[in-house]
């Protein structure tokens, strides 16, 4: 973009220039006092203040509030009856708005792994570009991946030649970024079994501490039904395999009292509910 001057001279601002402002005037949402600003578009802007000064007042609740209520009113009345009702924010102008969107101050959810990049899909967008500028030398893009883990697996395949259809074997290999010790998470948790358990006691007698696995509620209808050992046993009276399949063993078909159920040890199932969940996400009890 250029510019001409009273004196003739030729200026050449910056392109984002051109652009639009977001205007908003007589702004009054929570604490705001009629609050007039111009936010230039396509500019990195940076709202700061003391705690309590409004800044999430303008931005999210009077901004983003706005935006996404406009957007709600292009869908038919149909879909708005499966909406929440917003309101419009307590403000005299607000102009200028396009589409939002809003990564606020509450939790991404229970996945350690969300990022901002991937609640907004902006990690999809920068992987397609990496993969259409860059020159990959490791592998393909799900390599750079810590969602995606290395597999490797071979079998047979039938090609068609001619009339003829022949076997032939196949080896496959994908490599990915994760590592499948600590799954892309950049740290291991280990198990305290003396934690887990009372080796004194017998299954039916309470042997398992784990908050939620009482032998009265469903995983205990599982584990004492199970038939790989002895409920009535002390579990420091089991066998190497009788132990094995308590804590270790993989997800299995079983049939308890004429229903079909799916058995898993003690460890892969902790680990299931509770380890790939981010902490502050759980239950007070079962935090601590």
């Amino acid at each position: 973009m250029s510019t001409a001057s009273q004196d003739g001279t030729t200026t050449v601002g910056h392109p984002a220039d051109v652009h639009d402002v977001i205007r908003v005037q007589g702004a009054r949402e929570n604490n705001l006092r009629d609050i007039d600003v111009e936010i230039p578009k396509r500019r990195l802007t940076v709202f700061t203040g003391v705690s309590g000064s409004g800044k999430s007042s303008l931005v999210f609740s009077t901004i983003a509030a706005e935006s996404q209520r406009l957007i709600n009113e292009t869908y038919s009345a149909f879909v708005q009856g499966f909406m929440p009702s917003l309101a419009r924010p307590d403000v005299d102008v607000l102009d200028g708005l396009t589409t939002a969107i809003i990564v606020d101050q509450e939790r991404l959810g229970a996945d350690t792994r969300s990022t901002v990049g991937t609640v907004t899909d902006a990690n999809a967008m920068l992987r397609i570009l990496f993969s259409k500028l860059g020159e990959p030398h490791v592998g393909s893009p799900a390599a750079y991946s810590f969602n995606v883990p290395s597999v490797s697996a071979s079998g047979a395949i039938k090609i068609e030649r001619g009339n003829k259809t022949i076997a032939e074997k196949a080896t496959f290999n994908r490599l990915g970024g994760m590592c499948p010790r600590c799954e892309g998470k950049g740290s291991v948790t280990d198990f305290d079994l003396t934690a887990l358990y009372d080796e004194n006691k017998s299954l039916n007698e309470g042997a398992i501490t784990v908050p939620g696995y009482s032998m009265d509620g469903w995983y205990g209808r599982i584990y004492r039904g199970c038939g790989f050992f002895d409920p009535d046993k002390p579990i420091k009276k089991f066998t190497k395999k009788q132990l094995h399949d308590l804590l270790y063993k993989e997800p299995t078909k079983i049939k308890v009292d004429g229903v079909n159920l799916t058995y898993a040890g003690l460890i892969p199932q902790i680990q299931k509910s509770f380890l790939n969940k981010d902490r502050e996400a759980m239950q007070p009890h079962i935090r601590a």
